[in-house]
Parts: structure tokens; sequence; C-alpha cells
């Protein structure tokens, strides 16, 4: 009986630290994406630099075509695009807390790092799209 008794301590403090494990693997994923991506933020608003001069020249063609005004309202609403997915970066590291799991139980702290999770990475999914569509707005 005692036996059994060791047994299932040294189990449950086994599982105890595979959920710890878990935890700091999450937080891990959840800085790799956030490591990736933020130096991508860069290239982000360089790109949205360069729409910008070039919606300035397009706005000093005369006379405007159709063709012309178009160009200008699609680089304007790729740059609005821009500066959200950059603002929505910000927010997320403003948001987030590494240490708040700390006060959490198990479950909830997985809870929490799984939403941040999916959160940067949705972060992740709109710098990638915003920096593809500005760079084919670029080479047309």
């Amino acid at each position: 009986m005692k036996k059994l008794l060791i047994c299932l301590v040294t189990l449950a403090g086994c599982q105890s630290s595979g959920d710890k494990k878990s935890i700091e693997q999450i937080q891990d994923q959840v800085m790799v994406v956030h490591d990736e991506i933020m130096p991508r933020t860069g290239e982000l608003m360089d790109l949205k630099e360069k729409i910008s001069h070039q919606i300035d020249s397009l706005s000093k063609i005369t006379p405007v075509s159709a063709g012309i005004q178009a160009r200008q309202e699609e680089g304007l609403k790729i740059n609005k695009s821009l500066t959200e997915t950059d603002s929505l970066m910000y927010a997320w590291m403003n948001h987030y807390n590494a240490d708040s799991v700390k006060g959490l139980d198990e479950t909830q702290a997985k809870a929490y790092l799984d939403q941040e999770l999916k959160k940067i990475s949705e972060v992740k999914a709109k710098i990638n799209g915003g920096i593809t569509q500005a760079k084919e707005f670029l080479r047309n």
C-alpha cells in the first residue's frame, strides 16, 4: 500500500511538471511568433512609405485619368491596411503579459496562452499578407 501511494505521488508530481513544461512551451511558441514578425513591422512601414511616395507622384499627374485615380485609391487602401496591421501588432504587445500566467492555475494559464498564440498568429498572417499585397502593388 505504501509503495502504491509513493508511485501515485511520484506520478502526480511528474504530471504537474509536465503541465508546467507545456505552459512554458506555449509561452515559447508565442514568443517565437512575436520574434519572427517583429522585424517585419519595419518592412511594413518601409513599404507604406514607398506606397505613399507613389501616391504623391500620381497626384502630380494631370489630367487625372480614371486609371490614375484607381491606382491612388488602391494605394491609399493598402496603406490604411498596413497602418491598421502595425497597430494590431503594437496593441497585442501592450496587452500581452507573460507574467500574468503566474497567478493562474494551469488550465487558465494554458487557455490564456493558447488565446494569445492565436492572436499573435492572426497578426502574423495579417503582416505577411500586408507585405505581400504592398510588394505586389509596388511591382505593378
